[in-house]
């Protein structure tokens, strides 16, 4: 008997980077991008200061955000929140303007 039902298959890991436009956001967002790079620049996002953490948390947003809308037909379905409590202990930001996924 075979089965007429589409096989799902969605690929949640993390990709290598996540990219975000640092200098054209931080205009809307902050004024100061060298408190990032100085406090944040290769740290693990989930060891950053409460502060500087809570500085990064739209940029990260934009960045799963401009992803999630890069891979509509695989990521359709999955929210932000899902991938962010999936990947935030995952990344570091990296002052190239991307946060890096983290070597093991």
């Amino acid at each position: 008997m075979n089965s007429s039902l589409p096989v799902l298959s969605v690929n949640l890991l993390p990709p290598d980077k996540l990219y975000c436009n640092f200098s054209y956001w931080s205009t809307l967002f902050s004024q100061d991008m060298q408190i990032l790079w100085d406090r944040a620049h290769g740290v693990p996002l989930e060891k950053l200061p409460k502060g500087v953490s809570d500085m990064i948390f739209p940029y990260l947003l934009l960045a799963l955000s401009d992803y999630k809308t890069s891979q509509i037909n695989k990521m359709d379905g999955i929210g932000l929140d899902n991938l962010l409590s999936l990947w935030f202990d995952k990344y570091l930001l990296n002052k190239n303007g991307y946060f890096e996924l983290i070597k093991k």
